[in-house]
């Protein structure tokens, strides 16, 4: 989701890593799943992405 995000605002990883003040090389694993992201950190993804925590949240169907 964060990859898909990210290139609706036409960001590079590069520019996303300036903005949470992080490497390029840590965005990658953001968004391939290699870095368990925490609520705080994903408050300041959302905040620099414009979006809402529902964009990233997903909650199952009732069965």
């Amino acid at each position: 989701m964060i990859k898909s995000r990210r290139k609706e605002k036409r960001f590079s990883q590069k520019h996303l890593a300036d903005l949470l003040d992080v490497d390029r090389q840590y965005v990658w694993r953001l968004e391939n799943g290699r870095v368990n992201l925490t609520m705080d950190y994903l408050d300041k993804v959302i905040i620099q992405l414009n979006c809402i925590n529902k964009d990233f949240i997903v909650i199952p169907k009732e069965i």
